[in-house]
């Protein structure tokens, strides 16, 4: 087998060197995201010179963007950011206006940049980096949190806009672009609608049909099939690649094979993700830095601090609390990997130079490596100020008094997170007569509920004060079904402090968080992948008449096994439970998840 030697090599370094900072990123306690950075402007071509030509494997590295965001797509509810189409449409636009706005004069007259370079300049800085943040957030758990939910939103709002974006540099270099720019807004809105119409239906016919054949394989190579077909289809218009697979994903999350195609494409999105971080540090110039910093670092200062300045009051405007505005703020403060495409295009058209060029990767680089660092350490800082500081207090509380708020209540439910879970419970609870009070943070969902007439509390269910609120000294039963295992782990730890012997019920996504609960103490956790497992077990075997007692008896040692105990030995328990004998098949894992 002949490989061409230049580019099999800089695979090979390349993936060396991610392995290698990665490990030492972890070692060192720091997001891998930055190992990977740190190692590529080590073997790029401005310091040890192992890769000469980063260009070459620039169509490596787009791989991981897309495939990043189809499994961030997968992971990402349609219906949780449809949910908050207010917040992130009219964030986000203004959001890109008043950060180009802010942008400019900083430009022109501090760093004095002509009148068109300022005006890029303010259109690459209103951009962020999707692929940083979902990278961030689904490192950190934040996903499903609500700020990590308005930034998904945000970001995708700021996609979409790069078509409009891209649209007006020829104004700057003197040509008409008010029909390009029209045109390219139609087929935008033409494109997504036509995903959006197709995906639906298509995507799980075709799924469905491919799992009947029975084949893996078939199944991960459709799955990747489509996500790159979807990201073809919005790049031939313009848009960009990653959008494409983007909403590939949303799609695919809303049928029943989204978990299976995300565990499938995992091991890729992960191996091509770190391709692309090590190839955005080999993009850095350490000399351009070291001769620059009076230019580079207040330009990377000014440009986090607007963009988190601008995002915290416009989330804080649309009426969330401080404390999620703030959380949002911090995932802004960057520059996307657009501005390379977007600098690039300008300086094709002759509108900015190729030391400006520089300056925006520079600058772009530093800002992403720096957004892990800046959401962990924010983050923290927000929750201990929250304790101190009334304003960043997770919770809003009117000027009457508690007992005013919330009436003397007895044997009540507290329910902590009011989305499609917790919707559920309520409302059936509220059907047969328990009294409950709701906890949330999105002043939409609590807004509902009061007028409905239920008792909520706007804010988060991890802050000891509005558990107090919520009387859970005197509460029957908590339900915590939060997004967040970050908050949901807290939530339960104030709430048995406050009251030991307060019966919780708790929703988690791994098995492990549900081992950790039940060491804290929580009475019952609800593991729904395993739930969904035991359902299918059961009607399996219903439907080759296994005795009903023997069938309940088997679901319920399953429950208690794979929840809370070790999964060695499992097939050994089926097999003494109800006399089945597994088929030794190699390519069975019967480790459980």
């Amino acid at each position: 087998m002949n490989i061409e030697g230049g580019l099999f090599t800089d695979l090979v370094v390349i993936f060396a060197a991610a392995a290698g900072g990665g490990l030492a990123a972890r070692l060192l306690r720091l997001p891998a995201l930055l190992g990977y950075i740190a190692l590529g402007i080590l073997i790029g071509p401005d310091v040890l010179e192992f890769v000469d030509d980063p260009e070459r494997v620039e169509t490596f590295a787009n791989l991981g963007v897309i495939l990043l965001l189809f499994a961030i797509g997968i992971e990402i509810s349609f219906r949780e950011i449809y949910q908050l189409t207010r917040v992130v449409v009219g964030a986000g636009v203004i959001q890109i206006v008043l950060t180009a706005s802010a942008v400019y004069p900083l430009g022109l007259y501090v760093l004095d940049l002509g009148h068109e370079e300022a005006a890029v300049l303010g259109l690459v800085a209103a951009l962020s980096s999707t692929m940083v943040v979902m990278k961030t957030l689904s490192d950190r758990g934040e996903l499903h949190s609500l700020h990590g939910r308005i930034l998904t939103g945000i970001l995708l709002i700021q996609d979409l806009a790069f078509v409009p974006i891209i649209a007006l540099l020829p104004a700057l270099s003197g040509e008409d672009f008010l029909t390009d720019l029209g045109f390219g807004l139609l087929k935008a809105v033409i494109l997504l609608g036509l995903m959006i119409i197709l995906g639906s239906k298509g995507i799980p016919w075709l799924l469905a049909r491919i799992t009947g054949l029975g084949s893996r394989e078939i199944f991960i190579v459709t799955v990747v099939a489509i996500t790159f077909v979807a990201a073809a289809a919005t790049e031939s218009l313009g848009l960009s690649a990653a959008l494409g697979a983007f909403v590939a994903g949303l799609l695919l999350s809303e049928t029943d094979f989204g978990h299976r195609a995300l565990s499938e494409v995992v091991p890729l999105r992960d191996t091509f993700s770190a391709l692309f971080f090590v190839s955005l540090g080999m993009l850095t110039d350490p000399s351009f830095l070291a001769d620059n910093l009076d230019l580079v670092l207040p330009l990377v200062g000014s440009i986090i601090l607007m963009k988190f300045v601008i995002t915290t009051f416009l989330v804080r405007g649309f009426g969330f609390l401080p404390h999620t505005s703030v959380l949002t703020g911090l995932g802004m403060g960057q520059i996307g990997e657009f501005s390379f495409i977007l600098v690039g295009s300008a300086t094709a058209l002759g509108i900015v130079t190729q030391d400006f060029l520089t300056l925006t990767v520079v600058s772009a680089v530093i800002t992403m490596a720096l957004t892990p660092l800046i959401l962990a350490g924010g983050s923290q800082a927000v929750d201990r100020l929250g304790n101190r500081v009334a304003i960043l207090r997770p919770h809003r509380l009117s000027s009457q008094s508690a007992e005013d708020q919330v009436p003397p209540m007895y044997g009540h439910a507290i329910v902590c997170g009011l989305g499609r879970v917790g919707h559920l419970v309520a409302e059936e609870l509220t059907e047969h007569k328990v009294p409950i009070i709701g906890i949330d943070l999105d002043p939409y969902v609590v807004a509902e509920w009061k007028n409905s007439g239920h008792q909520v509390i706007h804010g988060s269910s991890d802050s000891e004060t509005v558990l107090d609120v919520a009387r859970v000294k005197h509460a029957r039963l908590m339900v915590i079904s939060v997004g967040d295992p970050i908050a949901a782990w807290l939530t339960a730890q104030h709430a048995l402090r406050i009251a030991p012997d307060l019966d919780i019920v708790a929703r988690v996504h791994w098995r492990d968080e549900g081992e950790r609960f039940q060491e804290l103490g929580v009475q019952e956790v609800v593991w729904p992948q395993m739930e969904a497992g035991l359902e299918i077990l059961r009607h399996s075997l219903y439907r080759f008449h296994t005795d009903p007692s023997e069938i309940e008896n088997l679901v319920a040692n399953l429950r208690d096994h794979l929840s809370f105990g070790e999964s060695d030995g499992l097939e050994a328990m089926i097999e003494r439970e109800s006399g089945y004998v597994p088929i030794d098949d190699p390519e069975l894992d019967h480790s459980g998840p």
